[in-house]
Order: C-alpha cells, then sequence, then structure tokens
C-alpha cells in the first residue's frame, strides 16, 4: 500500500503546477484529521483508478471542482462532497449500507485494536460501512481513544475493539452472545431480562441504527427521546429513579428500551439480585457500577472500573469520577450474586472491600 501512495504521489509532482491544488486538497479542513495519508487510496480503493474515476465524473460539483485545481484555485473537501454534513449523510448510509464498501476487522486479542481490515465490497453488514469512520480504520487512537472529539464532546473511539468478539462483554453487533468468545460464561442475559424483539438471547445480533438514529438530537444520536448516562436535568440515572418512576424512566432511559427494569413492582422486577438490594435501590448511579459506553468492554456484564479512563468512565466537571468498582466476577445466575462477587473503593462500598 505504501508502494501505491508513493506511485500516485510521484504523479501528481510530475504534473504542470497547477495541479498543486490536488496535493492542498488533502490537507485542509478538518477530513485528514482522520483520512490522513489515507486519503487517496480510500477515494479510489488503487492508485491504478482513482485519477480517471474523477476526471470522468458526472457529477457538476466534481467537474468544476477538477476545473478549478487544474486552475490552480485551492479548494476544500466539500467542493465535491457538498456542504452536507457528516451527520447529515447518516440516515442515507443506515438506509442504504448495502451499497456501499465497508470493511471487517480482522480477528484480535481481547480489548485491542484490529491490525488490520479486510475490504467488504458492497458492505454486507451495517457495522462494516460504520468502522470505515468509527474505527481505526479511519483514524490512530491510543488504546482505542483518538484525538478527535465528536458533536457530543467526547473524543471518538474505535467500535471494532469495542465490538470485538474477544471481549469480555459486548453488545452483540459483530456476533450473537453465544459466539461472544471471550465472555465469561453465562454469556447471554435470560430472556425475562430482555424486551421483544430481544428475547432469543444468545442467537440475535444487532445493528448499530437500533440504538443510534439519524438526526436525532441527542448526544451520540442516540434515539430521539432517550438519556444515557444523564437525565435530561443533567442528574445520572440511578435505581432510585427507576424505584421511584421520576423522569418517565420507562421511555427516556435509554437502558430501559430493551431491558424491562421495574421500579415500583418489588424486587421480583429487577431480574437480579443485585439491582433488588436495598443498598443499591436508593441514590446509586448506574454508571457508579456500568461503563458509560455500552458497546464493549474488558469486563464482564459492562461493569466499569474505577480505573477505566474516559470516556468508558463518566468524569464529572469537578474532575470526580462516578466509577468505584475495581474487580467484578460474574456469578452462575441473575440471582446467585453476592458480595463476595464484586469489589469497590472502601470509601464508597465498605460491604465490598
Amino acid at each position: 500500500m505504501k508502494r501505491i501512495v508513493m506511485t500516485f504521489a510521484a504523479l501528481l509532482a510530475m504534473a504542470v503546477p497547477a495541479m498543486a491544488g490536488h496535493v492542498a486538497a488533502v490537507g485542509q479542513g478538518t477530513c485528514s484529521f482522520c483520512h490522513k495519508n489515507n486519503l487517496i487510496t480510500q477515494h479510489g480503493g488503487f492508485a491504478a483508478t482513482v485519477c480517471q474515476t474523477c476526471h470522468n465524473s458526472t457529477n457538476q460539483d466534481v467537474m468544476d471542482t477538477i476545473t478549478a485545481g487544474v486552475a490552480g484555485q485551492q479548494y476544500a473537501c466539500s467542493n465535491c462532497h457538498g456542504a452536507q454534513s457528516h451527520l447529515d449523510k447518516h440516515g442515507d448510509y443506515v438506509a442504504n449500507f448495502s451499497q456501499y464498501d465497508g470493511v471487517q476487522p480482522n480477528a484480535t486479542a481481547a480489548w485491542t485494536s484490529p491490525t488490520g481490515y479486510t475490504a467488504v465490497q458492497p458492505a454486507t453488514k451495517e457495522y462494516q460501512l460504520c468502522y470505515k469512520c468509527h474505527s481505526t480504520y479511519a483514524f490512530s487512537a491510543t488504546n482505542g481513544v483518538s484525538a478527535i472529539v465528536g458533536p457530543s464532546g467526547k473524543p471518538f473511539t474505535d467500535k471494532a475493539r469495542e465490538f470485538n468478539p474477544a471481549n469480555a462483554s459486548a453488545h452483540p453487533v459483530q456476533v450473537p452472545l453465544n459466539s461472544q468468545t471471550g465472555s465469561a460464561a453465562p454469556r447471554a442475559l435470560r430472556a425475562n431480562q430482555m424486551k421483544a424483539p430481544w428475547t432469543a438471547v444468545g442467537t440475535q445480533v444487532m445493528k448499530c441504527s437500533d440504538c443510534h438514529t439519524p438526526g436525532s438530537t441527542g448526544k451520540s444520536m442516540l434515539i430521539t427521546g432517550t438519556t444515557w448516562p444523564a437525565r435530561s436535568d443533567g442528574k445520572l440515572w440511578t435505581l432510585g429513579d427507576v424505584r421511584n418512576n421520576t423522569g418517565n424512566w420507562q421511555t427516556t432511559l435509554f437502558c430501559a428500551r430493551c431491558h424491562p427494569l421495574k421500579g415500583s413492582g418489588g424486587s421480583s422486577g429487577w431480574y437480579n439480585n443485585v439491582h433488588s438490594e436495598s443498598d443499591h435501590e436508593n441514590n446509586v448511579a448506574c454508571v457508579a457500577c456500568h461503563s458509560v459506553s455500552p458497546h464493549g468492554l474488558n469486563h464482564g456484564r459492562f461493569i466499569g472500573y474505577n480505573s477505566d479512563p474516559a470516556p468508558y468512565a463518566y468524569i464529572d466537571s469537578t474532575g470526580k469520577k462516578a466509577q468505584v468498582m475495581t474487580n467484578f466476577r460474574k456469578a452462575s445466575s441473575p440471582t446467585s450474586y453476592g458480595e463476595g462477587n464484586c469489589t469497590a473503593l472502601t470509601s464508597a462500598c465498605d460491604e465490598h472491600r
């Protein structure tokens, strides 16, 4: 691949000086922040056709941009692609993902980023298209976290790392939970811990658009009207909110869309003996125990540790971290958890030392 990029760059260097606009365009705006040196190859897939692909285009915006470049004028990516933002285009990506090319991450160890990707032309799974922009296929990252800050105010993270089947926990986007090899048994929740149509536990897969809606007004494009990890008033969701039917939690708490939590119906509504524990039912924030990011994690059942960095941990404006757990061991059933399954900071949970 390096040889191909150098060959194309050499062709540009031999071109007339007016062609310098092509080189300048690669580094303009913010597109190169994600695409970097990969921009040339990502445009055409391979250097042998990238020139004629653009120069034979019937798209008027592309034709006008080529004319401007030949004349030595500076231009940006938006000259060809229009002013429509990436966020605006997500609706088309979701509806027509099988008309675009995608990438499949190569297998890798638990909680690590893939070392390579295989082209899938066209994409057969929605996530394969999403990974073209939301993984290390498009940007560099340190421990899965990039320097790019998205519209939600959080840095972009490597979704291929998060949905890795070798992780201890992940929502079933790449593989069904029975195939989540890094997850300790029992891998899937029980059917009564899920809402329809997700009760075929362990065998179903989901799409990115099952949680994220193009055009959503919520953070991270979560389904319109839902919030996580905080309520609309900015306070963190707690088990007490569910118990006391606070903030219309049945429709606004994001997790409740798929998981049938129950607030006022007694402990039988919690479907495990952790949520129904009296010390947990009051004002304990959900993210005191669970990760802010529900894609995937290197701990079972999306339990977030105090050692986890942002954006997987919730850190408030004063720098205080919400996560208090330091270790977790999955129980053999939802109702067989004991104090020995969890270890937490003594300042937060004196029973779990």
